[in-house]
């Protein structure tokens, strides 16, 4: 027999003018979730688009993300590996015309208290450079807790955050 999946919409956010992050909600259970972000950009300067987990409108911020990825642009190709961040951090874009992201990340144990959250990506984005680059890859929240929702947002160091001014990011259930 054939086991044909299917997405169950949780929620979305479009953003059309700046907001600080962009929260979705939602996640329920240990179904795996897939999240679609498209053409995510800000007007401030050129920053990362950036992830956490969190419970509701709470992320965590602890040095407990680890990822790694292949980056693969029009010139060059390169390998990234990041232990103890604070964040999963996408590539970096600016505000020039075409300068964006798109990404379609898969979550997996997001709501097991007894086990690390993990994810996927793939990415295809206009960098600020500019030049055309993907990115796939993985990576984890190293600390065993419950999460429900995940947060995004802008950022260009560890503690500096500024808006995201478009984008539509979308979180489904797999079913």
């Amino acid at each position: 027999s054939w086991y044909i999946m299917g997405l169950q919409q949780v929620s979305t956010v479009t953003v059309t003018s700046a907001v600080a992050s962009v929260f979705l909600t939602g996640i329920d259970d240990n179904s795996v979730y897939k999240c679609v972000v498209n053409n995510a950009s800000n007007a401030s300067g050129d920053y990362q688009l950036r992830m956490r987990v969190a419970n509701s409108s709470t992320q965590d911020s602890a040095a407990n993300y680890d990822y790694a990825g292949q980056q693969i642009r029009t010139t060059t190709f390169g390998d990234n590996a990041v232990p103890n961040a604070t964040f999963f951090g996408a590539t970096t874009t600016g505000t020039s015309a075409n300068e964006g992201q798109n990404y379609v990340f898969y979550f997996f144990n997001w709501c097991d208290d007894s086990t690390f959250s993990s994810w996927t990506f793939e990415e295809v984005s206009f960098d600020s450079n500019p030049r055309l680059t993907g990115d796939t890859g993985g990576g984890r929240f190293d600390q065993a807790e419950r999460h429900d929702s995940v947060r995004f947002f802008t950022g260009s160091s560890v503690s500096s955050e500024f808006d995201t001014t478009q984008g539509t990011f979308t979180l489904y259930k797999v079913v």
